[in-house]
């Protein structure tokens, strides 16, 4: 997602704050519970997908008198970022519900989201801790809950079993058995030089938080000790030649790569099962679905995620309305089986629900884990997902920063650096290019 929505000019946290009233303390948790505005209204709720959510909005129009919900299908994520720029400058025909476009301080600082606190505290408990998290700025709800899709792991067993490992619970264990498994010639995850997506949700696992709002100034620290737990980590797999390199720029490679029994774990999220069963051939059912490996010390078992959450755009006249829809959508039976994929009759995660168990043994593929029930698999997926921690803040200038995180990742995979320097230098630049931008920061001890 480009984040290139960031505008210069909306660029002050304290500009935000102080027009939003960040500052305040959060709504009352004694709120009416959301319903329609007074009269019947209609509300334009725009999305770029073309498959259900249609079939969604004709269900909740058909049994809601109240309320009339008008899907405005956009041709792209992309398209759909810049229609909502031109509206928001003309002020005319706003949305009064936008999917998730942007991290919530992004629009937030851009002056684009409401303050739906009060519509949202009293249905909170429907939605997972990440979820509500997720949509959080200082405690108040300027967006919608949203899930991510947690990450959980899937181990080749044939391999682990081949060399007699136990599959490891924790990452201090990751290393130890990865160097056993080195003795055979097989990695244990794949670390691509371009990506540096592994380290970041490892430092959210750990409780990092790079970012933070603090008044009306950003607090930045890339090197916190939460951070610097994924770092030494990473850093110990890296120097002992323990990861593959493959990049996802050629997929083709890669899948023949994790397919070749060359690679013992794999990290991934429930919506890419099905994309593993498609490309394996001589792996199909040697894999078995895992819990995420924690951090020794962790006091209660966590697992990374991060969602951007859809919200309510400033200008919409009816917010009460455009969360009884989104609620509806999110939660009601009847919503869910609208939603159904029209030629597969399957439905997706709702990751933002408190609890999913209930659907993920639904999308498990029916070969990559053999003998592994789906039941089984889909309860290490449920298990990721109610531990999904769902926030970890990226900032006002993402879209220049993570484009240096890659390059700088890429120089500690190909041992040029080590990673505690890539995220020296990531802070440095972040720290100019906010001093370019001059949006008020400090970086935390």
């Amino acid at each position: 997602m480009s984040t290139k929505i960031i505008k210069r000019k909306a660029l002050s946290i304290s500009a935000a704050v102080a027009a939003l009233g960040l500052l305040a303390g959060c709504g009352s948790a004694t709120a009416p519970a959301p319903a329609a505005d007074a009269g019947p209204v209609t509300i334009d709720v725009w999305g770029w997908d073309a498959e259900s959510t249609q079939h969604v909005v004709d269900a909740f129009n058909a049994s809601h008198d109240k309320i009339k919900v008008n899907y405005v299908l956009q041709a792209s994520n992309t398209a759909t970022q810049t229609n909502f720029r031109n509206v928001m400058e003309s002020k005319k025909d706003i949305p009064c519900f936008m999917p998730g476009i942007a991290p919530i301080t992004t629009t937030l600082v851009n002056g684009w989201a409401q303050d739906i606190t009060q519509y949202v505290e009293p249905i909170k408990d429907a939605y997972s801790t990440g979820a509500q998290a997720a949509a959080q700025v200082d405690g108040k709800f300027f967006g919608f809950p949203a899930g991510p899709s947690a990450t959980f792991m899937m181990a080749n067993k044939a391999v682990y079993d081949k060399f007699g490992l136990a599959v490891p619970k924790t990452w201090e264990d990751f290393v130890t058995v990865g160097k056993e498994l080195k003795t055979h010639g097989v990695t244990v995850i794949n670390l691509a030089g371009e990506d540096p997506s592994t380290l970041l949700q490892m430092s959210q696992q750990a409780g990092a938080s790079w970012f933070a709002i603090d008044g009306d100034k950003w607090k930045v620290n890339l090197q916190d000790d939460a951070t610097m737990k994924a770092v030494d980590i990473i850093q110990q797999l890296v120097d002992n030649d323990l990861v593959a390199h493959q990049t996802y720029k050629d997929r083709p490679a890669l899948y023949s790569y994790f397919d070749s029994g060359q690679l013992a774990t794999v990290p991934l999220a429930w919506w890419s099962m099905t994309g593993y069963q498609t490309n394996f051939k001589a792996s199909l059912g040697q894999w078995q679905a895992v819990d995420v490996p924690q951090f020794k010390d962790a006091k209660q078992f966590v697992s990374s995620g991060v969602a951007d959450p859809g919200f309510v755009p400033v200008g919409c006249e009816h917010p009460a309305a455009a969360v009884e829809y989104v609620n509806w959508a999110s939660t009601s039976k009847d919503a869910i089986e609208a939603g159904k994929n029209q030629k597969t009759g399957s439905v997706g995660v709702p990751t933002n629900l408190a609890d999913v168990s209930a659907y993920t043994a639904n999308v498990v593929p029916d070969k990559i884990f053999g003998s592994q029930p789906a039941a089984e698999v889909g309860a290490v997926i449920a298990k990721a997902q109610n531990a999904a921690v769902g926030k970890f803040e990226r900032g006002p200038d993402y879209d220049a920063w993570f484009p240096e995180m890659q390059d700088q990742w890429g120089k500690a995979m190909a041992k040029q650096i080590t990673l505690k320097q890539a995220m020296t230098n990531v802070q440095a630049f972040i720290a100019k290019d906010l001093d370019s931008k001059g949006i008020k920061y400090e970086v935390s001890k």
